[in-house]
């Protein structure tokens, strides 16, 4: 016979807010069955709901009246074995289920079949409530499982949001780095440059002045100066060449050959009479469309 049920076979669940009662299955069987059962010993510890007021239901107190408390316990039990085993039990495996439930077969059989408790299909019997009961807990898991889902979502979103400002304020630290080490590096060259100047003797220190002045000019995107993007150059000759042409002292002082710096670098008027000087020295025009124009003196002259 099934022992009476006790305090300690109902637990009161806290977390559910209409303060169902649940059944532990297990602690309905004596210690001394632990091998009598296998799929009831390996069943979950799971509970589910269990209504405060299921003893006032109809069919139960029908079952109540002519069992007592002993069969509204089986019933319970029955609804936990099942809740193990996906809802569905053998309809011709009452035998093994009593002795398992330690009740008698007849009894069992009798709530199994006659008090409307449980659906019959093929050679199984389920519970429709408890069908009920399982087709919640999986929609709360699908609800949940899809929640979860949406916050993993939302924070990948955001972390990629995050990982692309990252990734464009870096661009920008790491550009204004490159710009600065070449601002820093052409400032190096500058100061080189200048110094490499003043270190040669014998010249006006006004003609060093306006010499690095013209030759540092940068180009469009300032990394290179004047001087670095000629083809050839050589410091001594350049300089000496800019004071003998008198470029920065005497402008009406023409030199007596072709300097293409200094022309590149005349206005129109003394393109001019730069242009008369080289005709009377024997100099004429010449255009190449790939080297562009310059002056050359004419053969045996």
């Amino acid at each position: 016979m099934l022992k009476k049920l006790t305090k300690h076979h109902f637990k009161n669940n806290s977390n559910n807010p209409s303060s169902s009662l649940h059944i532990n299955f297990f602690s309905l069987f004596s210690q001394g069955d632990g091998g009598l059962f296998h799929k009831i010993e390996t069943m979950k510890k799971t509970y589910f709901p269990h209504d405060s007021n299921a003893r006032n239901d109809y069919k139960l107190i029908k079952l109540r009246s002519k069992y007592n408390y002993e069969g509204f316990g089986i019933y319970f039990a029955l609804l936990e074995l099942l809740f193990s085993e996906n809802n569905k039990l053998r309809i011709d495996d009452f035998e093994t289920l009593a002795f398992g439930l330690q009740c008698d077969s007849a009894i069992l059989k009798d709530i199994i079949q006659n008090f409307d408790l449980f659906e019959f299909e093929d050679d199984f019997f389920y519970s429709k409530r408890l069908s009920k009961t399982l087709d919640d807990i999986c929609q709360k898991s699908l609800k949940a499982s899809e929640n979860a889902k949406k916050r993993w979502n939302n924070a990948t979103a955001m972390r990629s949001h995050k990982e692309q400002i990252c990734d464009i304020n870096a661009s920008k630290v790491n550009e204004s780095k490159v710009k600065k080490s070449k601002s820093n590096d052409i400032f190096l060259r500058l100061e080189a440059f200048q110094k490499k100047v003043f270190n040669i003797k014998d010249i006006d220190l006004e003609d060093k002045k306006a010499f690095i002045d013209y030759w540092s000019e940068t180009n469009k995107s300032a990394s290179k100066m004047r001087f670095e993007m000629e083809k050839t150059w050589d410091l001594g000759r350049r300089i000496k060449r800019w004071v003998n042409n008198g470029f920065n002292k005497d402008k009406n002082k023409l030199p007596e050959y072709f300097d293409e710096v200094l022309y590149k670098k005349m206005d129109m008027s003394s393109k001019k009479e730069y242009e008369k000087k080289l005709k009377q020295n024997g100099f004429s025009y010449s255009y190449n469309p790939n080297s562009g124009g310059k002056w050359v003196k004419k053969a045996g002259v």
